[in-house]
């Protein structure tokens, strides 16, 4: 029997009315009804079509161009019980069978039999009529709407609600038609409301969704948020064509889509203030404008910020002028602040103002961030050394900048959560500046925050990226001794994102850091913070963070193939550097016969060893004893092997180790495989020939270390059982 379809297709509205929500929260919130309600649609088997959400600060609304008014009748199958449980040996119906047909819903005679002998069971089919649209929206939109996630709730008089602000209406119409539900106290219905000044806020009846838009733009309300980003750039460029023909916006996308949702009724202006502000920094008076006022910043030609402003009224063009004078009122009071505070920072010292941070706790029960200042500086003297430096000694700008770095923190322009905290860093290297330190050390102080995020901008130059490493080394192995380890459920302190940066930033470098050792240098730094931290646990336990967090670049960021990253990372996530450069290096080798017999060889041996093989930090003795003509770990002596097969795969292998030496110090990746990959007929013929489970336990054990000795070779480049061929 075949399913009929739906015979009539409506328009569907949703909108959802409630007090101002924060913009921030509103784009997300429009992609979550999207996704929510149409996949709550299609699991109805409700065709939409046309779908679209528009929004402002106090509506949320859902367009559906066409709407299938009925669910498509459907045929449904329940399997019964076995035949023979069904009906009795007679072949009269049993209680099992009448029940099954009682509970389907059908009578008994109309149940199909299926299968053959002793499988035959009963099926019911039925025809299960589509339920009306409505009452399927009756059901899924209230579900739809409190499951919409925000990043803050709250709860409003008696109500068992929870939204960002109060609910206030809601509308739902298929057609011309209410769609009656309810969201907690509210029961929908065809009436929204208009601007709150322009209309007074009055309520707008819709005759049915079609009407919605150009009824509520008559009403004073751009639902829009396209249309209102089109009407925001344009008058902004009129205004400055207007009165300001050489200045240009400070371009700010997230600044303008804010602004879109700050507003209904969007009317571009432009202000002014006073000149005795030009003496403040640009970033200072562009964060004032934005932070506090969602002001756009106005530059001319010369690139410098000129004194006005761009903003957007939430209304009309009557009275403006006198919005205009209230906002430059508000303005020049904020910036009157932050030059009190830069007057007043710079009379004292970068020195002065560090030693101000002995009184500003770091972590609870982890010293100040005078004590941290201390620690970047060894830190930074311990990167220069081991690695990221020339040899020499440390720079002195490397070496003031770590001295000074973190002197704004107790400045009045940074402290206290002000709208300028955003600056620290900038702030410092300005009073820096303004105290006669270098640019170098000026430039390492304020791009030591970089990057301030997971994708954001790198250092640049070298002194500021070895300063922020030794920063974010610090914080990562100051808060891990401190107990906040990151879970899946949070990260208080973001160390997830600072091991990539530090990851990053050493790739940016091109140089070889060992992150392992540099973690037990930072570790050893805070741990008279917490003198009975086992220091050693901890740094495995970061050392297993850092190789989860590089896999995940290696593959997702770097493009490399996880089963490559997978055999490579065991051995090399201690240098991000060396890991991308043997990654990249070991693909091009995955699909060459003679490697794919190195990797199953490489397998073979640890299946045979059943996993005793040399742990991590005995491969290295492994290789000497290969430079040496090779030999077991305990002694054994390999001249006693007895088999062709195994007396070539040792003088093969101890031929190779020399060339592997080389090659690898000089980063030649490609070589090394090379004569790794030469070994993989070798090691092949030798799984062919010999019996390593011999009968004779004396010769079993040596062939055993042999084995171990064949496997820690190859184990020192690559865990190549990631690799090999599925067997």
């Amino acid at each position: 029997m075949s399913a009929s379809l739906p015979s009539e297709r409506l328009p569907f509205l949703l909108e959802i009315g409630s007090e101002e929500i924060p913009a921030r929260f509103v784009p997300e919130a429009m992609v979550e009804l999207e996704r929510r309600l149409t996949e709550g649609l299609a699991a109805a088997r409700l065709t939409a079509e046309g779908v679209r959400v528009v929004a402002t600060p106090r509506r949320m609304a859902l367009l559906c161009e066409s709407l299938s008014t009925r669910q498509p009748d459907r045929e449904t199958e329940v399997k019964g019980p076995p035949l023979s449980v069904a009906f009795g040996p007679d072949g009269q119906p049993t209680p099992a069978g009448l029940g099954f047909a009682r509970k389907a819903g059908v009578d008994l005679a109309d149940c199909a039999r299926v299968g053959e002998g002793a499988g035959a069971y009963l099926v019911a089919r039925r025809l299960e009529p589509g339920r009306e649209a409505a009452a399927v929206l009756a059901e899924l939109v209230p579900a739809v709407i409190l499951a919409i996630p925000f990043r803050k709730v709250m709860r409003w008089g008696t109500h068992d609600l929870e939204y960002p602000r109060p609910l206030q209406w809601i509308v739902a119409l298929l057609g011309g038609q209410v769609v009656d539900l309810c969201v907690g106290h509210l029961r929908s219905g065809r009436v929204t409301r208009g601007h709150r000044t322009l209309a007074a806020n009055r309520e707008v009846p819709l005759e049915g969704p079609g009407q919605y838009l150009s009824a509520l733009k008559e009403a004073g309300v751009v639902v829009d948020q396209d249309e209102r980003r089109r009407t925001i750039r344009d008058g902004l460029a009129a205004c400055l064509a207007a009165e300001e023909p050489g200045g240009c916006l400070l371009a700010d996308e997230d600044l303008i889509a804010e602004v879109v949702y700050l507003c209904e009724h969007p009317t571009p202006f432009l202000g002014s203030y006073g000149k005795q502000f030009a003496a403040l920094p640009d970033e200072v008076v562009a964060t004032a404008l934005k932070a506090h006022q969602r002001y756009f910043s106005i530059v001319g030609a010369d690139g410098r910020l000129l004194t006005r402003f761009a903003s957007v009224r939430d209304g009309g063009t009557e009275h403006l002028a006198n919005v205009i004078a209230g906002n430059e009122r508000v303005l020049r009071a904020r910036l009157a602040d932050a030059l009190f505070y830069w007057e007043f920072d710079q009379k004292q010292t970068p020195d002065q103002q560090t030693a101000r941070l002995q009184a500003v706790t770091w972590l609870e029960g982890f010293g100040s961030v005078w004590d941290k200042t201390l620690r970047l500086a060894a830190l930074v003297d311990w990167l220069w050394a081991n690695g990221l430096g020339d040899g020499g000694p440390t720079p002195a700008p490397l070496a003031r900048a770590a001295r000074i770095c973190k002197a704004d923190l107790v400045s009045e322009m940074i402290k206290d959560g002000k709208e300028f905290t955003k600056l620290e860093g900038f702030i410092g290297a300005r009073y820096a500046e303004r105290a006669g330190e270098s640019p170098e050390a000026c430039r390492a102080i304020v791009r030591h925050y970089f990057p301030r995020t997971a994708t954001g901008e790198l250092p640049g130059d070298l002194f500021s990226s070895v300063l922020s490493i030794a920063d974010r080394l610090d914080n990562l192995a100051g808060c891990w001794l401190a107990g906040f380890v990151p879970t899946g459920a949070k990260d208080l302190y973001a160390l997830r994102r600072q091991v990539l940066a530090i990851m990053r930033i050493v790739l940016d470098l091109r140089r070889s850091l060992d992150l392992d050792a540099a973690v037990g240098f930072a570790l050893g730094q805070v741990s008279a913070c917490a003198p009975a931290a086992d220091l050693e646990a901890a740094r495995g336990q970061i050392g297993e963070f850092i190789q989860t967090r590089l896999a995940g670049y290696l593959a997702e960021t770097a493009g490399r193939d996880p089963a490559v990253v997978r055999a490579v990372l065991p051995v090399r996530w201690r240098d991000p550097l060396a890991a991308l450069a043997w990654s990249e290096a070991l693909e091009g080798y995955r699909g060459r016969q003679d490697f794919q017999a190195l990797a199953t060889g490489f397998k073979r041996c640890r299946n045979i060893l059943k996993g005793a093989v040399l742990a991590d930090g005995e491969r290295a003795g492994c290789f000497e004893r290969w430079l040496e003509g090779g030999r077991g770990a305990g002694g054994e002596d390999f001249d006693a092997l007895p088999e062709a097969a195994e007396k070539d795969l040792r003088r093969l292998a101890a031929a190779a180790a020399p060339g592997l030496r080389q090659a690898e110090a000089a980063g030649r990746q490609g070589e090394a495989f090379d004569l790794l990959s030469a070994l993989g007929p070798a090691i092949d013929q030798y799984f062919e020939e010999v019996m390593v489970n011999a009968e004779d336990a004396d010769l079993k054990r040596l062939r055993h270390a042999f084995v171990r000795e064949i496997h820690g070779l190859f184990a020192k480049y690559a865990d190549f059982g990631e690799v090999a061929p599925v067997e």
